[in-house]
C-alpha cells in the first residue's frame, strides 16, 4: 500500500503471477501541516469496527503506533450521518481517511504484515 500524502492518494499493488498491478486507487484525507502522517516504510497490524467519542470512525487498520486507516468521521454511533466527510485535503489528525467503503475494503481484505509507505 502507498500513501501519498501530497496528492492525498492510497493506492493498493498485488502481484498476481510474479507482476506488480494497481489493484485499487482510493482519495483519502491525511495529516493537516500541524498534525502530519507519519512518513516511512511500515505494516498493517491490528484492526477493529469503531472507536470515537463525539464522532465515530469505522474500520480502522492501524499501519503504525496510533496511526490508522479508517473512514471518514460520523455522527456518533451512526454509518449514515457524516459529521466530516472532507477527502482529498490534508485535515487529520495524522490518520488516512477514506470513504466507509474503501475503509471497510481495507480492513477486510488487507492481511496483518502487509507493507505501508507513506510520503
Amino acid at each position: 500500500i502507498i500513501v501519498d500524502t501530497g496528492s492525498n492518494q492510497v493506492v493498493v499493488f498485488e502481484r498476481p503471477r510474479g507482476k506488480w498491478i494497481v489493484n485499487r486507487t482510493m482519495t483519502c484525507t491525511s495529516g493537516a501541516w500541524n498534525t502530519p502522517t507519519v512518513k516511512g516504510q511500515f505494516v498493517v497490524g491490528s484492526r477493529g469496527k469503531s472507536f470515537g467519542h463525539g464522532y465515530t470512525c469505522w474500520y480502522w487498520t492501524q499501519f503504525y503506533g496510533n496511526y490508522l486507516f479508517h473512514s471518514v468521521l460520523y455522527n456518533p454511533g451512526s454509518m449514515t450521518s457524516v459529521q466530516d466527510g472532507r477527502l482529498g485535503i490534508n485535515a487529520s489528525h495524522g490518520c488516512v481517511r477514506l470513504a466507509l467503503d474503501n475503509a471497510k475494503w481495507i480492513y477486510d481484505t488487507i492481511p496483518s504484515g502487509t507493507r505501508v509507505v507513506v510520503w
